[in-house]
This record gives structure tokens, C-alpha cells and sequence, in this order.
């Protein structure tokens, strides 16, 4: 499915394509801050496009995950720690984060999001430079968005999540791609 289109790694001076996913602050980011993450080398903007369109874009970046002050030890070590070797237990670990994930109106329920999710765990994975254990996202706290996670097989990192939150921190272990 993503081999029918162009893969472009945003540069600055790029034109962009139309794109409009239905959601506000993704299309804003897009448009506009996508440029101003890369010029302060806070994130990259990759873009999936058909002639004349965007059809999906997503940013990633460097991050970690950490236990967090309201979440108990005994779910750190049950959702992450239990699958690495003991002497090498620690209080984070590094992971990539995807920023901004965004799929053309036309194109969200075509499967083209869980393409480009397998698509970010090989790129980790595949001839990575450096170390990354996990991939993670602030997931809208939505359910629509929340189960498209999960469907790709991300976890909700921290169990007791409060209705106002906006997001939801996710994550998937990189080793499950490659010893699936």
C-alpha cells in the first residue's frame, strides 16, 4: 500500500501539498509548525503523496520512557521491565516519538495509519543508528484514537488515566517486531 506513493523526508523551502485529515491541530502542524520543529531540531516530518496531495504524514522524534511520579513500581515493572534482563533494569529507557500522525480524510479507514505504524517499527528496527527500545505517542484521549493504537499493539503506559486528560501516553516494545 505505501509503495503507491512518494515518500518525502520535509526539508526546509518544501512546498507542501493540500492535506486535511478533519482534525485542526494535526492539519495546523502540517502546514505550519512541522517547519518550525525541523528548523529548531525538535522533530522530523516525513510525508506520503500522490500526485497532487498528501495523503499521510508523521513526525517523529528522540524521547524516553520513564516511570512516572503517579504511576506504582509494581505496574512499571509488569508493563516494562519485566521482558529485559534483570542487571539491566532502569528508570527509562530510550524510545522514539511519534509527534504528529495524520491520514488524509479520504484514506482513514483504508488501513494506510497501521501501514505507516509498521512502517516506523522497521525503520527502529531496521538498521537503526542508534539504541531504541520503544516507540510511544500522546494518543488523543479519544477512543476512536486510543483503540487504533492498540489495534497496532501499543499499551497504555499508566493505568489510572483522569477523563480531562487530553492524551494518553502509549508505547510499543520494539523487540515484539522483531521477535514477533
Amino acid at each position: 500500500m505505501l509503495e503507491e506513493y512518494n515518500l518525502i523526508r520535509l526539508e526546509t523551502g518544501y512546498t507542501l501539498k493540500k492535506f486535511d485529515c478533519g482534525d485542526k491541530d494535526l492539519n495546523e502542524f502540517y502546514k505550519k509548525d512541522s517547519f518550525d520543529y525541523l528548523k529548531q531540531l525538535l522533530a522530523v516530518t516525513y510525508i506520503f503523496e500522490a500526485k497532487n496531495k498528501a495523503v499521510a504524514f508523521y513526525s517523529v522524534s528522540n524521547d524516553r520512557i520513564a516511570i512516572r511520579d503517579d504511576m506504582p513500581k509494581s505496574e512499571w515493572k509488569r508493563k516494562v521491565q519485566k521482558f529485559l534482563p534483570h542487571p539491566k533494569r532502569r528508570k527509562d529507557y530510550p524510545a522514539v516519538k511519534i509527534g504528529r500522525l495524520g491520514v488524509c480524510e479520504e484514506e482513514q479507514s483504508s488501513k494506510l495509519g497501521s501501514e505507516i505504524l509498521k512502517f516506523i517499527k522497521y525503520s527502529f528496527t531496521a538498521n537503526n543508528k542508534t539504541g531504541c527500545k520503544f516507540i510511544v505517542v500522546d494518543a488523543y484521549n479519544k477512543e476512536r484514537v486510543i483503540n487504533f493504537y492498540k489495534k497496532n499493539d501499543f499499551a497504555i503506559l499508566c493505568d489510572n488515566i483522569k477523563e480531562d486528560e487530553q492524551t494518553v501516553l502509549m508505547y510499543y516494545d520494539l523487540a515484539r517486531f522483531i521477535r514477533p
